[in-house]
């Protein structure tokens, strides 16, 4: 036999035996043939046995022990002579080696007295060749095998992980650790997470299940309280325990006392997330165990994959934390409130919705800038915050409106005083650099109902409340009743009308001349919007305003006003080509936080061929001081295009005489109020001339709005303005009622100058 063909651990326990009954046969006098090996699982597959003649048994052990403290010791094999029970023995040994040249067993054939013939040495030392290359490829073969179950067990857990997320995760880890402990024959799995700032080692999962003591003394563990926990905090590489000097005391007495078994020996592997031990994955076996180095790499690369979905789960929470919550105060969110509501709802909890709104805010928030705006809404918030009951729900809306749900309660007067005691919280003076500074809230209440199950429509509901509250006086809380309702009804029936109105041509445009007020020559007109109401008539804006700005159709209508006006006024353009006539168009704040006004502006006039010259838009100091960059922007854009622009109702506004310098205005239109004061109310006059005086000092234009009787003009006159509208003058018309007018290019100027004339009482004087 010169050969033995390719092995694996499956069949190289008959090889084994083959070359033994060989031997035997062919050495002669041969009395001892064995494999010796230091454990059976020292050679992948080889049987650790002996053929043995007769009689010869009590040799055995003898020779045996010699041989293997050889191999313990790394002595040289080979052959050797000893006595036994007085007879010689000559024994020969050949080492088993594996590829690497280790020493994994050896072959011994033994008989009495004879001497070996160098043929005999030649023959056991070729078997033994044939023993170490059959060793080789077992051990090789082997270690493939024991790989590729490895590599089974890596790709099993990691399709497994793949799939979870943080509703599925403590089934997957639980899920792992027990195929993992089965896989390795493990009797206890568990995986444990750190929390260094509270400096204990926490308890994720674990198996198998166990009866948990209260309290259990694995739960949570302070990292101080054994050497093992202490080597768990930081712990960088594989860690393990061979026995009772590596686990200590302590480490054995909580185990005992949290599992009713001892600690024989284990290993864990760093479950590493950043630069940051997060926590271990650890096996523990009650016999020993010797871990191959294939087994912690497996570990390790699992690890790795445990902490890939913790990074994962961890950013899907971090998003949907960000989803839910307020990026300033960290409260829940608009999105986290209506859900919350929603819930509370379905499940017929009785609920109260607080809606507090800041009073002035914007005001304060200009005048100490934003930064300081936002700390008053974080201290707000905070407040908030620390002031509800664990069963309420407080969150920000945004701006600077807060939502608090108060759960379970017993009546309106509980809520009333709830809220009257949140609105005292948030009157407390807030410090900035030594200066007090206080702020109030208006707060609006309702109160859930049977059967309600819209959070949308509560909400609203709080809101319009909370609006009542504001015209109380601020700093109030109203309750939503009744009378609420009814205008919340009634104003629904509105808001859809006039949707209906705007998509099926149900608005109108009147005009309301601008005059020289020296001559009465027709300067420009102001288009004003109406409403054909199917049932009221044509309503001024006044009746319906309120209503599109707090619906958002003031945008859809102030589109519809810009493409009417511009037709409008190209018709009059080819009518009366020799006119120059403007047409001033307003613009509501909610269009200028709408991108592509710029844009739009500019399609209409080149759609309908008007130069921009012939078109004025009109802006209020709302507008202006709401986002003053950011109008700045887009008024400048509309000068561009050769639009005027003008400041309709100035002097009503706030720090509008330090925005004017850098804003791109061509003209000021004095708010009526003042103007009709100017004859009777020294205030109202001085205020009107500080406005003409600052307008002549920017080179503005001065148009003076409600005129409404000739002594006025002549004051205005008196005062330096020269330009105007007003009842006196000529009440809003169509198109068809002013085309007098337009032919005229004037208003007589008998019309609005005797002395004393006043004009005529209307209904409904609002533009």
């Amino acid at each position: 036999m010169t050969n033995l063909p390719h092995v694996s651990p499956s069949v190289v326990g008959l090889q084994t035996r083959l070359v033994i009954e060989t031997l035997t046969q062919v050495v002669p006098g041969t009395e001892i043939v064995e494999i010796v090996a230091e454990s059976d699982e020292t050679i992948p597959g080889f049987v650790v046995e002996s053929w043995v003649a007769p009689g010869s048994e009590n040799s055995l052990s003898h020779i045996r022990k010699r041989v293997l403290g050889q191999l313990g010791g790394q002595t040289a094999v080979g052959s050797f002579s000893c006595m036994i029970s007085g007879v010689a023995w000559g024994v020969l040994v050949e080492a088993i080696e594996v590829q690497d040249g280790a020493v994994m067993g050896a072959l011994v054939v033994a008989r009495q007295g004879r001497a070996w013939s160098s043929r005999e040495r030649a023959l056991v030392k070729a078997f033994g060749g044939l023993l170490s290359h059959a060793a080789t490829l077992s051990t090789r073969e082997s270690a493939l095998l024991d790989q590729r179950r490895l590599d089974e067990l890596v790709g099993q857990v990691a399709e497994r992980l793949m799939s979870a997320s943080s509703r599925t995760r403590q089934n997957v880890l639980s899920w792992t650790i027990r195929v993992l402990a089965e896989f390795l024959g493990a009797d206890v799995a568990f995986l444990r997470r750190n929390d260094h700032s509270r400096g204990l080692s926490i308890l994720e999962a674990e198996w198998p299940p166990r009866e948990i003591p209260d309290p259990d003394p694995l739960g949570e563990v302070p990292f101080d309280s054994d050497p093992v926990f202490a080597a768990l905090r930081n712990l960088r590489a594989p860690f393990y325990l061979t026995g009772e000097a590596d686990a200590g005391d302590e480490y054995l007495d909580r185990v005992e006392k949290g599992s009713g078994v001892q600690l024989v020996g284990g290993a864990a592997v760093p479950l590493l997330l950043a630069d940051m031990t997060w926590g271990v994955l650890g096996f523990l076996h009650f016999r020993l165990h010797a871990w191959s180095p294939e087994e912690v790499s497996t570990l390790q690369a699992i690890a790795s994959m445990l902490m890939q979905l913790q990074a994962r789960i961890d950013a899907e929470g971090r998003t949907e934390y960000n989803a839910l919550h307020d990026d300033l105060t960290g409260l829940p969110n608009r999105r986290a409130l209506l859900q919350e509501l929603e819930d509370r709802l379905e499940a017929h909890r009785k609920t109260a919705v607080l809606f507090f709104d800041l009073d002035r805010f914007k005001v304060m928030n200009d005048f100490l800038g934003h930064a300081s705006g936002d700390r008053v809404l974080t201290t707000i918030g905070d407040r908030i915050r620390t002031s509800i009951r664990p069963n309420d729900f407080a969150a920000r809306l945004g701006g600077d409106e807060f939502v608090i749900l108060v759960g379970e309660v017993s009546g309106e007067m509980e809520v009333m005083a709830t809220a009257y005691r949140i609105l005292g919280v948030i009157g407390e003076p807030i410090d900035f650099a030594g200066q007090q500074v206080s702020h109030t809230a208006s707060v609006g209440i309702v109160l859930s109902r049977p059967g309600l199950r819209n959070g949308m429509e509560l909400l609203g509901w709080a809101d319009v409340a909370m609006y009542a509250a504001k015209r109380q006086g601020r700093n109030q809380a109203v309750v939503f009743d009744d009378v609420l309702q009814e205008l919340v009804s009634e104003r629904s029936k509105t808001e859809l009308t006039l949707r209906e109105a705007i998509e099926s041509d149900g608005l109108r445009l009147h005009y309301q001349p601008e005059v020289d007020l020296r001559t009465g020559r027709l300067l420009a007109v102001e288009a004003l919007v109406r409403w054909e109401h199917p049932t009221r008539g044509l309503l001024p804006a006044s009746a319906f305003i309120t209503v599109a700005e707090e619906t958002g159709l003031v945008v859809d209508m102030g589109r519809w006003v810009f493409t009417e006006a511009c037709r409008q006024l190209a018709a009059w353009r080819r009518e009366y080509p020799d006119l120059p006539l403007i047409v001033r168009v307003n613009m509501s704040p909610a269009e200028f936080v709408i991108s592509g006004l710029v844009e739009f502006v500019e399609d209409r006039l080149r759609v309908y061929d008007i130069p921009g010259e012939r078109l004025c838009i009109e802006v209020t100091e709302h507008a202006v001081l709401q986002e003053p960059e950011q109008t700045a922007r887009i008024l400048r854009g509309f000068q561009a295009l050769g639009v005027e622009i003008a400041i309709d109702d100035f002097g009503t506004g706030y720090a509008s005489f330090t925005e004017l310098k850098r804003l791109p205005v061509n003209l000021l239109k004095l708010d009526q109020t003042f103007v009709q004061g100017i004859i009777t109310d020294p205030s109202d006059r001085a205020i009107v001339e500080a406005i003409i005086q600052l307008g002549r000092a920017l080179d503005l234009g001065m148009i003076a709005e409600g005129i409404e009787c000739s002594a006025t003009i002549d004051k205005l006159l008196e005062l330096g303005c020269h330009r105007g509208q007003g009842y006196l003058m000529s009440v809003p018309m169509s198109a068809e009622e002013l085309a007098p007018v337009l032919n005229a290019g004037a208003i007589a100027l008998s019309v609005f100058r005797p002395a004393g004339k006043v004009a005529p009482a209307l209904a409904d004087r609002s533009l």
